[in-house]
């Protein structure tokens, strides 16, 4: 497996404060039934934007998790 996509499969992240909301929000928008399956363990981030040599940290101050669902994407 390589560690970058080729552009095979299509990515959603959802954040939310908690693992439980972000799976709701999953079922909610129907990601199940569009074939996305969970593509690692839900868990507490920092996220940050990056462009060129800058960085800016989002969500500084919040507790957040990320959930990321994958599909393949049929070609």
């Amino acid at each position: 497996m390589n560690a970058i996509d080729n552009g095979s499969e299509e990515y959603v992240t959802i954040i939310a404060p908690s693992a439980g909301e972000a799976m709701a929000q999953f079922k909610a928008r129907g990601l199940d039934e569009q074939g996305f399956l969970i593509a690692g363990r839900i868990g507490r981030h920092q996220f940050s934007l990056v462009s060129g040599t800058t960085s800016t940290t989002l969500f500084a101050d919040e507790n957040l998790v990320a959930a990321t669902f994958s599909r393949t994407i049929a070609r």
